[in-house]
Parts: structure tokens; sequence; C-alpha cells
């Protein structure tokens, strides 16, 4: 059964007090949903793919609720926070670490290290949307494997990048061994008792 993150986020803040009278106004002042609030409302929507240039290395498991819902995109955070714990121990065993997963992004060209496994591909950011998109390519980037919507912010040398679970997975999957591709299968059975769920990393700028 798929999880109700509103219920959920609802637990995570009000459940140590059953007697406490909580308005709308006290939740939207709490630190911890404030802090959420302002990294969605404030998201940069002048990102471009010249902004992305460099090599940028695994530092952490990201994730996060596609979700245009306000509360249930706070609720979403609160709950995507303790699944990047989760995520951390599996990530570690799918070879995903930090001397092993990187991307390099040169003008609209891009490159995923993934071990001694390299993926090409190039990106372009969709201005309706303001998605960034992703094609994964074959054969010196000629032959497209791959395309999928990323989500990407950036705050200095810091950058997360997510994606759909099932295509991520799909794609790492492609190119690990076979330990790591059950391990991968584990994370996206995980994940997939979430509605609207994103993954993909925290990234560091070397």
């Amino acid at each position: 059964m798929k999880r109700w993150i509103l219920a959920l986020c609802g637990l995570c803040l009000f459940g140590s007090s059953a007697h406490a009278q909580f308005s709308l106004g006290d939740l939207l002042n709490s630190s911890t949903v404030n802090k959420v609030v302002g990294a969605l409302t404030n998201k940069d929507a002048t990102l471009t793919v010249a902004d992305l240039a460099g090599t940028w290395r695994y530092s952490a498991p990201a994730c996060k609720f596609e979700s245009d819902d306000l509360l249930k995109s706070a609720g979403g955070e609160v709950v995507a926070s303790s699944l990047k714990d989760k995520l951390a121990t599996y990530y570690e065993k799918a070879g995903i670490t930090s001397s092993r997963v990187s991307f390099s992004f040169a003008d609209t060209t891009m490159v995923m290290n993934y071990g001694s496994a390299k993926l090409n591909g190039y990106i372009v950011k969709d201005e309706p949307s303001g998605k960034f998109v992703v094609t994964f390519t074959l054969v010196g980037g000629h032959i497209p494997v791959m395309v999928m919507d990323a989500d990407i912010t950036k705050s200095g040398n810091t950058m997360e990048i997510l994606f759909n679970v099932d295509k991520l997975v799909d794609v790492l999957v492609s190119i690990a061994s076979k330990t790591q591709s059950s391990t991968l299968q584990t994370i996206s059975n995980l994940l997939s008792e979430y509605d609207g769920v994103l993954m993909g990393f925290e990234l560091t700028k070397q």
C-alpha cells in the first residue's frame, strides 16, 4: 500500500505532543518546515546547463518527493530525510561511493563515471517546464539509450541531481556487476512503496 506522506509528516511533527493544539500558522512557523518551504520556494529557476560545467563527485544519496502541493512536499522532505539514511547503506553496497561515482559537464555534453564504467550523454534544459533533460548514449554518443528528466538544484559547490527511480536504476544496472545490480533492484523495490519519489545524488564540485 502506498504511504500517505502528509499523514507521516503529521506523525513526525505532532506525535510527541498528543495534547498540544497547533494551527496552520504554528506548523508553517516551525523551524523545520520553514527550512523546507524556503528550499522549495527559493529554487533557482535561472539555473542553466552552463552553470553545471565541471566535474562533480558523489558525496551522499539524494531523494525527494515530486509534488506541487506545498504541505505534501514538506511532508515528503521529512520522510525523504529518513530514506536517505537507508539509501546510504544500499548505495555503498551498489558501489556508489565518492571514489567511484562522478559527473562531468562541458557545454551540453556529460559523462557519468560509475566505477570503471563510463556513460556518455548530453543534457539540455526544457525552458517551458524548467526541467533538465538527460539523454544517455552509446557508441561515442550517437545512439540514445535512455532519455529522462533530471531535477537539478545547485548551491555553491554542492549540487543535487535526481531522476525517476526506475529509469535511473535501469541505467545503472546496464553497467553494474551482478551483485551491484541485485542491490540496485532492492533500492528500486524500497522506493516503489512511495508515490512520486525521485532518486539521485548529492554531488560536490572538484
